[in-house]
């Protein structure tokens, strides 16, 4: 059964990832005025995810690719403009310390290992393969650790293939059975290695010429429990406006951090993004939005009528 709102009793339970943008939500330093919130960190995106949807949650932090999917199949969710996970991709492809595969065209023809295929992380990594160097989805055949629930159609010619037998994602690129790897977890084992180099600076250019810093998650609400109490989107989006202030001030002293060079890099980041580089709402983020939409309707994750409008509630 889900969750219904009740304003003088319940509180609206919020699921969000483990991270210093949600941490001021969770540690009591926001004022969420008449909004009275429960709020539960995940480290594991995988299990947050499917909590909400088996409707553990009122509104949750959810992968964009998950919900492209969702929305061009009719879920009953909305979403507010609150993006709390990027990242660039550059830095997630993958492949054996040995292989003879140096440059991206080369990936051409070769089987590639993701979570899933409705993971946002591939989505953009796709994407920018095709982007900026040419190669299709069709190009490469997808070896996935697991099929989603949801429907999709993948483009014509598209191979998906689910792995059988057990072994994660670095056993199976390091046994041979893929060529590449894209995958959001960090990896730092033996034999594998990134497949660019100065991934920093490649990104950096990037952003540089496109001004798009990828968005991975958005908050996503029950439509049923927005309808009920119409001012918690706008509520839940200056609730999570104020959680990254604090966020962003936390990082402006370095001896909030671990990191010793941090003050250094805050200026990088600074002088790159002109300040603020999570940017909420639609105004500030209508290219990488429009971009998210295209790559999830060229990748089949997405309805070719699906827009920032049905997805997004225009708060800003």
């Amino acid at each position: 059964m889900r969750r219904r709102v009740n304003k003088k009793n319940k509180p609206l339970v919020l699921a969000t990832g483990y991270h210093v943008r949600a941490r001021p939500l969770w540690d009591g330093r926001v004022d969420t005025g008449d909004v009275k919130l429960k709020v539960i960190p995940f480290e594991s995106d995988g299990e947050r995810h499917r909590r909400f949807l088996a409707g553990d949650f009122d509104a949750s932090e959810l992968s964009l690719a998950l919900y492209l999917a969702l929305k061009s199949n009719g879920a009953p969710l909305v979403a507010i403009p609150v993006f709390p996970n990027r990242r660039f991709r550059y830095s997630f492809i993958y492949v054996r310390e040995d292989s003879p595969i140096r440059e991206a065209a080369e990936l051409r023809g070769k089987a590639v290992g993701v979570p899933s295929y409705l993971n946002t992380c591939g989505l953009w990594a796709r994407g920018l393969l095709g982007d900026e160097f040419g190669l299709k989805t069709q190009d490469m055949a997808w070896k996935v650790m697991r099929r989603e629930a949801i429907e999709f159609t993948p483009p014509a010619g598209a191979v998906i293939e689910t792995f059988s037998g057990k072994g994660d994602l670095r056993a199976r690129l390091l046994n041979g059975e893929v060529d590449a790897l894209i995958t959001p977890d960090v990896i730092a084992s033996r034999g594998i290695r990134r497949l660019f180099s100065h991934t920093k600076e490649l990104e950096e250019d990037y952003f540089r010429r496109t001004g798009i810093f990828p968005i991975n998650h958005a908050i996503v609400i029950r439509e049923q429990v927005a309808r009920s109490h119409p001012p918690l989107p706008r509520r839940l989006y200056k609730i999570w406006d104020e959680a990254k202030r604090l966020a962003l001030a936390d990082d402006e002293d370095p001896t909030f951090s671990n990191f010793v060079w941090i003050r250094d890099l805050w200026e990088e980041e600074r002088e790159l993004f002109g300040g603020d580089p999570w940017h909420y709402g639609m105004a500030a983020n209508q290219k990488v939005i429009k971009t998210l939409i295209r790559y999830g309707i060229e990748q089949g994750i997405a309805r070719s009528n699906i827009t920032a409008e049905k997805l997004f509630l225009r708060i800003d």
